[in-house]
């Protein structure tokens, strides 16, 4: 009995298993994000560089199919008119996210194996990514509101911390092994085989995903009454609040700052550092151990400061860790990767669970499918733009490099020192700014 009633006094136990609607609700958003994290792991990130230049993509070609998704985003405006329609959606949702994991997943995997030339795989791999992506845009929002009614306020900040803790943890894992596998074939043939064989894995766990989404209550949905649905809203409503949109604008910088390196980096370190699958991932791996030791700390800090002191104290020192990434090359990345990572996970710790909360701290209660329309386009186009200015500038450098202080520094490694100036300028931006971002309450 006193172990029963441990556990019942525990954050997880009143997130997870408290027996009513909401948290039976939360049980399987948990459950979800292990899923599409060990998915992600699997099909994407380092695994998903890979899988492109086994097949002979280049950077800059790997660069723009990776940002690809988010020209797809668009068609996440027209999400509204078709959701809005459907007083119960969870069929289509589901149906949706199946759809969008066998073409993105399945579609990729087997592309290759039906076409052989160069170019001829750009185009294939393109229209797949695009295909699957504007699926994706048309009804992911529609997870979104649906899940909202699981976590009130006054659970998000416990939510986001342990869920991040098991999601990485257990992602960490997968990835890890799988990363031990894939080092040990490198220069064989067979690398790409058990790339190829972890995506085929991959859509098993997505059948998983799609199975465990189907389980939650879906409550009414609320909209203004007597509202036209109309393809505006989606840009006029959240201009209507004050708040809203300026945690969006915050969103929108952090998203494209942290994005101007995301579709280059990893090739960049596999072919031009060096760095091998499993040191990678490693890294990743550990991210969970830092959500253990630090989630409750950045707990209190937020509850101490706010939702968003703490972001700006966060990524104002993430700052010099961008500056000391730009001079990693092969003969020092072990020791100051490990260095900019690790200091990268712990600042992030906070980050994440404040980045997490912003869609919703100043959310509205009605017409909440337009809001989360416009946050998902938001970020996505914050992306794209990053994705696309960094792809062209690494394109446009090519082999040269730039001087500063008689030390040449790569593109990539430019776009490392540009990462973190935004990040320090974002930093001001929301402390300058904090009393017209916090919801009122909290002022």
């Amino acid at each position: 009995m006193k172990k029963l009633k441990f556990i019942q006094n525990t954050a997880f136990y009143n997130l997870f298993m408290s027996g009513d609607k909401n948290s039976k609700g939360r049980l399987c958003m948990l459950q979800s994000s292990i899923l599409t994290g060990i998915i992600g792991s699997l099909t994407g990130g380092i695994f998903y560089s890979g899988f492109l230049l086994g097949h002979g993509i280049n950077i800059v070609n790997a660069g723009i199919i990776t940002f690809i998704p988010l020209i797809a985003t668009i068609f996440g405006l027209f999400s509204p008119m078709i959701l809005e329609r459907f007083p119960k959606r969870r069929k289509i949702l589901l149906i949706s996210r199946s759809a969008y994991y066998l073409i993105n997943i399945g579609g990729l995997t087997i592309l290759p194996q039906i076409v052989r030339g160069e170019q001829e795989k750009l185009i294939g791999f393109s229209i797949i990514v695009f295909v699957a992506s504007a699926i994706n845009s048309l009804f992911s929002s529609g997870f979104s509101v649906w899940h909202i009614n699981f976590l009130p306020n006054d659970v998000r900040a416990d939510y986001f911390n342990i869920s991040n803790i098991i999601t990485n943890a257990l992602m960490g894992l997968v990835v890890l092994i799988s990363s031990l596998i894939a080092d040990s074939l490198a220069g064989s043939p067979m690398q790409l085989t058990i790339i190829t064989i972890l995506r085929v894995i991959g859509l098993v766990f997505a059948a998983l995903d799609v199975y465990t989404l189907s389980k939650p209550h879906e409550a009414p949905y609320e909209s203004t009454p007597g509202k036209k649905i109309k393809l505006s809203d989606t840009f006029t409503l959240p201009f209507k609040h004050k708040k809203y949109i300026l945690t969006m604008f915050v969103m929108f910088c952090y998203t494209f700052a942290s994005s101007l390196t995301a579709s280059v980096i990893n090739v960049y370190l596999l072919d031009n550092v060096g760095v091998t699958y499993t040191f990678i991932n490693v890294i990743t791996a550990v991210y969970f151990i830092f959500f253990i030791i630090f989630g409750g700390a950045s707990k209190r800090l937020i509850r101490r400061t706010s939702w968003f002191t703490a972001f700006a104290k966060s990524i104002f020192f993430l700052c010099p860790t961008y500056i000391l990434y730009s001079f990693v090359n092969h003969e020092n990345y072990v020791w100051l990767m490990l260095i900019v990572r690790l200091t990268q996970h712990l600042l992030s710790v906070s980050i994440t669970i404040a980045y997490a909360n912003f869609p919703y701290i100043n959310l509205p209660s009605t017409d909440r499918t337009n809001y989360m329309a416009f946050y998902a386009f938001n970020v996505n186009i914050a992306s794209l733009i990053g994705m696309m200015c960094g792809t062209g500038f690494v394109k446009l450098i090519g082999v040269n490099k730039i001087v500063i202080f008689n030390i040449g520094f790569e593109s990539v490694q430019f776009l490392m020192l540009i990462t973190g100036l935004l990040m320090a300028l974002l930093s001001v931006f929301v402390t300058v700014f904090r009393n017209k971002l916090e919801p009122d309450e909290q002022i």
